[in-house]
């Protein structure tokens, strides 16, 4: 007759211990990939939003850019001084992408008249006249809203959408383009001060008449530095500044990896009736992914990548 057993041999403790260290590992294993799985939706939505709070807060500049002066600049860094042309579909190259934007804040009524006003007759001597205007209430807007010493409406510019159409680069004041044949016309404040209803244009420029007049106080510069997307302002490419230069610098995104802009530019270079009055973009913002390690990655495919098209109207 053999005997009762009360308690387990050693071996089926063991037993049990390694069924219950498998099990539990399984479980584990299960519980940190619903974690992790959390986690990377969490930081997918977040990150997601964040591209589209940055497209959201650049759009509302490109819409009252210039079509035919958004240009790329300095693909190696800041401050290479290379303009390479108008963006182009299916350039995967960081720029900083540039441009020139009409001042929609002087066009606001003051005191029930605008600062400033497209319809204008250009008259003898280069003088512009708009009599639905107020040129020394625009001139206060700008010296308002600039950092620049000496920014004021006088030292901004006139953009003629009737001027002799030429590349990007020209049009931004590079590769040897001058204000007068670029389409951006300087304003003679010395000699003929400025009232509020007529201002005049220096000599040397071509302006013509007919055609409308864009005021601009500032360019527009957008570029991706170690994840940092930055938007820089107030400098002046007609008087020869540069955005590396500009006293106004914001950083608009942290953990972005690539910014494009692109547009055919065959599609309006060689056509001033169509390109002064704006065309469709498409702006691009991607920002890093997470890696297996949960680790922030530039690797393309974990980058989140968020599109928006824009009017640029001008």
């Amino acid at each position: 007759m053999n005997p009762k057993r009360s308690a387990f041999t050693m071996i089926e403790l063991l037993f049990v211990i390694v069924i219950l260290g498998i099990v539990g590992g399984f479980a584990l294993e299960a519980v940190r990939q619903y974690y992790e799985g959390i986690y990377r939706t969490q930081q997918y939505t977040q990150r997601a939003a964040e591209a589209d709070q940055i497209l959201e807060q650049i759009s509302k500049y490109f819409e009252n850019g210039i079509s035919s002066s958004i240009v790329n600049l300095d693909r190696a860094a800041v401050g290479e001084n290379v303009c390479y042309g108008p963006p182009a579909s299916g350039d995967n190259n960081d720029y900083t992408v540039a441009f020139i934007g009409v001042d929609e804040e002087s066009m606001r009524a003051i005191g029930g008249r605008p600062g400033w006003s497209e319809e204008t007759v250009l008259g003898a001597n280069n003088t512009l006249t708009a009599l639905d205007a107020n040129y020394t209430a625009a001139d206060a807007v700008i010296q308002a809203l600039s950092l620049n010493n000496g920014s004021d409406l006088g030292h901004s510019a006139i953009y003629d959408a009737g001027s002799v159409n030429l590349d990007a680069c020209t049009r931004f004041g590079l590769n040897g383009g001058t204000v007068g044949s670029g389409g951006y016309h300087m304003m003679d404040n010395i000699a003929n001060p400025i009232s509020s209803t007529v201002i005049r244009l220096n000599d040397d420029n071509n302006a013509t008449d007919g055609h409308r007049k864009y005021l601009l106080r500032t360019g527009y510069a957008f570029r991706v530095n170690n994840g940092n997307f930055t938007m820089y302002s107030n400098f002046r490419p007609w008087l020869g500044e540069r955005y590396d230069a500009a006293q106004n610098q914001n950083i608009l995104g942290q953990n972005v990896a690539h910014f494009y802009a692109d547009y055919n530019a065959t599609d309006f270079q060689n056509d001033s009736n169509v390109s002064d009055r704006g065309l469709v973009w498409r702006l691009k913002v991607c920002i890093r992914g997470l890696d297996s390690a949960l680790n922030d990655t530039d690797d393309s495919a974990s980058q989140i990548c968020r599109e928006r098209r824009v009017h640029v109207r001008y």
